[in-house]
């Protein structure tokens, strides 16, 4: 809450008034009647009136106290929790006013593990979410959702696009159904679709194979079973494949989405992939390259780049339905995290292809002490029985300093908070020895 503007009153400065907080509340910005203007804690200040402070219930308390024992923050509370990370936000925000102008751009961001990579990436997403944009988010992993397979990366990014229309959250059959309206006649991919969708009654199991076919899950299951499930070359509909090399395939129906999305007012396109450097995870040379192919052609793709919209020998295309990487133009905003790898080229052959890599460091201490803060307040909302002497505060404070990244900070400070509090309640509850006395 907004404090600005309170009287308080100081015993050595004496009055003054409030200009800012931080620390969430524990410590104000005063101006004082001398003209001196200093950060004086909360506790050395006498306040005329109430101060007002943001409430929290405790189940929202305890709640969110679960997931920081783990070291991480919960996804509906990510706004309120990031500290000191003004400038990637910064960095962040530039790019997609410059995708709202119609200009795509790739970020890199880098850092060490723990060091808030995933949390930084959930914190765009919401920014971008909340700013008319289709977001999704992908967590990369060698096994499930290798860029080696780029079927799989296309299915996870439809699986996980929203949008917000109004106070309603939609997906990609939310967005198709809108899209089935526009005159989308060129497309190899949804010029078909959206014509068959347009056939299709939506009710029942046979739609429901339909719609899991589009979004790159296998139907096969369905299809063995009965063959009125079948999905028939009738729909005229290419297959999405699941080669490698249908790198060009995939970036030419995401260009694609980006495209409809525009026409359809919304902002553009922005995905965020997480764990990037899972592209060197991999045992054999191939399955590595393709990787790197595909990771390639998405950036090229959200830079939108006029070479790639046409199909080249220069550029790797798939041998059953070659396209180019581009339709018409690009509105995609890619954003891509990454652990820097021990040899460092991949880590270099990707910073040669973007050139906005931002490097994720350490938090300054003024934003440990500020997260720290916040922590302990939602402890102490969370368990309203247990007290926090200054002392024991600024000792856990110290200690908690001393953790080398932001997920050890996190899950440090609580576990230190668990221990007191629970180092507390035994003291409290030890029984007096009985009197040997005779």
């Amino acid at each position: 809450m907004d404090n600005r503007g309170s009287t308080c009153s100081h015993p050595v400065f004496g009055e003054g008034e409030v200009l800012a907080e931080r620390f969430r509340g524990q410590e104000f910005l005063v101006k004082f009647r001398t003209g001196l203007k200093l950060w004086i804690r909360k506790e050395r200040l006498f306040f005329f009136g109430p101060l007002r402070e943001e409430k929290i219930d405790q189940i929202s308390a305890r709640r969110m106290t679960e997931a920081f024992r783990l070291g991480i923050v919960p996804r509906r509370d990510i706004e309120d929790f990031t500290f000191g990370r003004e400038e990637e936000i910064s960095q962040f925000k530039k790019a997609i006013e410059k995708l709202k102008k119609g200009t795509g751009d790739c970020l890199l961001i880098e850092g060490e593990y723990g060091s808030g990579k995933t949390h930084l990436l959930e914190y765009f997403y919401h920014i971008a979410l909340k700013d008319g944009f289709l977001v999704s988010r992908v967590e990369l992993d060698p096994r499930e959702v290798s860029l080696a397979r780029p079927k799989k990366v296309y299915r996870e990014i439809i699986h996980n696009l929203r949008f917000l229309e109004g106070e309603r959250e939609g997906g990609f059959r939310d967005f198709l159904r809108r899209a089935s309206g526009l005159d989308i006649k060129d497309h190899i991919y949804f010029t078909p679709l959206l014509s068959s969708l347009k056939k299709l009654e939506e009710d029942g199991l046979k739609a429901e194979v339909w719609w899991q076919w589009v979004e790159g899950e296998s139907t096969k299951e369905y299809a063995i079973e009965n063959k009125f499930y079948r999905i028939k070359g009738s729909y005229k509909i290419p297959a999405l494949y699941d080669f490698s090399t249908a790198v060009d395939f995939y970036c030419y129906l995401l260009s694609g989405i980006s495209y409809m999305a525009r026409e359809l007012k919304f902002s553009g396109l922005v995905l965020l992939l997480d764990e990037a450097e899972t592209v060197a995870h991999l045992w054999d040379t191939h399955s590595f390259l393709a990787g790197l192919s595909f990771l390639e052609g998405l950036i090229h793709t959200s830079l939108n780049l006029p070479e790639w919209k046409k199909i080249t020998p220069n550029h790797l295309h798939n041998g059953m339905r070659p396209t180019p990487y581009i339709y018409k133009n690009s509105y995609l905003l890619l954003t891509i995290a990454m652990t820097p790898l021990p040899d460092g080229s991949i880590s270099n052959r990707i910073r040669q292809i973007i050139k906005k890599s931002i490097p994720l460091s350490p938090l300054s201490e003024r934003a440990c002490q500020e997260c720290f803060y916040h922590l302990v307040n939602l402890y102490l909302a969370a368990y309203p029985e247990f007290t926090l002497s200054p002392l024991k505060e600024r000792e856990i404070l110290f200690s908690a300093l001393q953790r080398k990244n932001l997920r050890d900070f996190i899950k440090f400070t609580v576990d230190y908070l668990d221990v007191e509090r629970h180092a507390v309640t035994c003291r409290r509850n030890l029984k007096p020895r009985p009197s040997l006395s005779l």
